[in-house]
């Protein structure tokens, strides 16, 4: 079985078994076993619920500190565009550049241009794409991950170009160590992330053997180190200051992926993961028709509903577009050129996206159908009310734990007291 990575954890000590995220979690992989929550490496996506949703902030995030990226001579940050609406609009986009060079940053690039090439790219893809419909955007890589767990049959439908973050650190890894004279391997390219998916998926992309970055840090994190700064330098800004190509777009927060969607007809934005998880029933169900192209976002209100994104996202969301009235600067796209690079592979995925094996019914056939067959005998002996009371989400969570033999049916309250009840009848029959 493949030991997967996540950004998040449970700190024991400060879990106080509240189920709420158990609850949540659309993946169902989390139990809470004597008390404490414990999650399914191999079912979790990576979504974040459950970092927003607990109560006692017991799931916190795993990732890379600036101390680990001392050792290397040059650094590059590429924010998440997020980043930018967490600050308020009098604050010019350029400042936030400037506040994380004075963090020990060397150099800072957006994906803004990648992403806008990628607008053109998906395009194209759609126009020449004959196959099964509606395609669904790789952007978001918790999404992707729901869809490799609880949707195994609609892998097919997403779309294998890459995302523009990648892009954007894959063309620095390339051409910055020419530039500078450098040694690759003492430029780091560090992600600034609004949520534990994206990190994921540069620690252990779903597609790839590796991503071009060399690091990753949380939004949160850098904030509250990035914020002194910002507000020190806003005191002395001037516009003056902004170089002549500095190039920014809002239109990537705003609501879902850039503009890169929005020259393509029949398309559908969703956000939210139960929303979104209902949008990919009604694609199994053959519901959803006359919708050639799905973005679906796990966060509410998209990305800069993040688990990682300090500000509250409707805020954001308005940040952003007073931003982009205000500052927007969009560069000149070669789309000659782009269409050529696309058709030499260039914006490819490196692997497809493939289901990803669980440890429940990954055996061979003739195993998950037995297993398939006891889990369902299990489940008819249960109430099958989603109690929770057992410490598994619903019913058939439970069963499927039984089956692996995970926990015991004496764990169901309801069984329990049925046995009990036998016990004591058996004992009034036997005086």
């Amino acid at each position: 079985m493949i030991k997967y990575f996540h950004a998040h954890r449970v700190i024991r000590e400060k879990c106080m078994g509240h189920m709420t995220c158990m609850r949540r979690c659309p993946a169902e992989a989390i139990r809470v076993i004597r008390g404490k929550a414990v999650i399914a490496d191999e079912l979790c996506v990576d979504c974040g619920t459950c970092i927003s949703v607990c109560p006692s902030k017991a799931v916190v995030a795993i990732s890379d500190i600036f101390e680990g990226l001392k050792k290397y001579k040059y650094k590059v940050a590429i924010p998440s565009p997020v980043l930018y609406s967490q600050f308020e609009p009098s604050i010019h986009p350029y400042i936030i550049h400037m506040a994380l060079k004075q963090l020990g940053f060397d150099k800072v690039v957006d994906i803004f241009f990648a992403s806008d090439t990628l607008s053109v790219v998906i395009e194209k893809y759609m126009d020449d794409f004959k196959g099964r419909l509606p395609r669904i955007s790789s952007h978001c890589p918790a999404t992707v991950r729901l869809i490799q767990v609880k949707y195994p049959d609609l892998v097919e439908l997403v779309v294998t170009l890459d995302a523009p973050r990648e892009i954007t650190a894959r063309e620095i890894k390339e051409n910055l160590p020419i530039e500078l004279g450098m040694d690759p391997d003492d430029i780091a390219v560090v992600y600034i992330s609004p949520c534990p998916a994206k990190i994921v998926s540069i620690k252990q992309p779903a597609e790839k053997a590796r991503s071009w970055f060399d690091g990753t840090v949380s939004m949160n994190d850098v904030y509250s180190l990035l914020f002194p700064h910002v507000i020190g330098i806003k005191e002395t800004f001037d516009i003056s200051m902004v170089p002549d190509d500095f190039y920014f777009s809002a239109d990537f927060t705003t609501f879902a992926g850039k503009n890169w969607s929005s020259r393509i007809g029949n398309r559908l934005v969703v956000t939210g993961v139960d929303h979104v998880m209902k949008i990919f029933d009604d694609i199994e169900n053959s519901r959803l028709r006359n919708v050639n192209f799905v973005e679906a976002l796990t966060c509410m209100q998209g990305c800069v509903g993040g688990p990682f994104a300090p500000e509250n996202p409707y805020i954001a969301r308005s940040n952003s577009y007073k931003q982009k009235s205000l500052y927007e600067n969009i560069a000149d796209l070669d789309e000659r050129k782009i269409i050529d690079q696309y058709k030499n592979g260039y914006y490819n995925l490196e692997n497809p996206v493939l289901p990803r094996p669980t440890k429940y019914f990954d055996g061979d056939l003739v195993t998950s159908i037995k297993r398939m067959k006891e889990k369902n005998k299990v489940y008819q002996k249960l109430p099958q009310i989603d109690c929770g009371c057992c410490g598994a989400p619903t019913c058939i969570a439970f069963a499927e734990d039984f089956v692996r033999g995970e926990t015991e049916l004496m764990n169901c309250i309801f069984l329990s007291q049925k046995v009990n009840l036998n016990n004591w009848a058996d004992r009034e029959n036997n005086q």
